[in-house]
């Protein structure tokens, strides 16, 4: 074959490439897909009830408790063709993380002197709360693209 023949050649394949890609839906690639939660929660209970008949009673006790959890979700999908010919690829997809810390914590006493005969009774207890979380979300998107006949990728 001449040099001539082999360059019409060549022509004629590009624009049948060219023809059949931006005229048909056929996709030639691979794709993936990632789904996955980790995660747990621990609790810690401390406390301590002490009661004298009738007559006193103290009591301190404190619940700790720590949920986490890592997520993600991706996907990516790759291929030929990709708009008139082209090739590219496409990811989308979410990563987190997040922690929380929650305490409760219970103080007390009373003490009541009627049967000794004291005229005195008091009580006394106190709650007390905290939380917080700690959290991110990032998201992801990004798209590249090859265009044919163009030395620059488009994003």
């Amino acid at each position: 074959m001449d040099k001539v023949g082999a360059l019409l050649f060549a022509v004629a394949i590009v624009a049948s490439l060219l023809v059949a890609s931006s005229a048909c839906s056929a996709f030639i690639g691979a794709g993936i897909n990632l789904n996955k939660q980790f995660g747990d929660s621990i609790n810690f209970n401390f406390g301590k009830n002490i009661n004298v008949g009738n007559s006193a009673f103290g009591l301190a006790g404190m619940n700790v408790g720590v949920n986490w959890g890592v997520d993600y979700d991706l996907a990516a999908l790759a291929g030929y063709p990709y708009g008139l010919g082209g090739m590219g690829s496409v990811t989308q997809g979410d990563l987190g993380y997040f922690i929380d810390v929650n305490v409760d914590a219970l103080n007390g006493m009373g003490f009541n002197g009627a049967p000794w005969g004291l005229p005195m009774s008091e009580q006394g207890t106190t709650a007390t709360h905290f939380g917080n979380r700690i959290a991110e979300q990032a998201q992801i998107n990004d798209v590249q693209v090859l265009l044919p006949f163009s030395g620059m990728p488009v994003a």
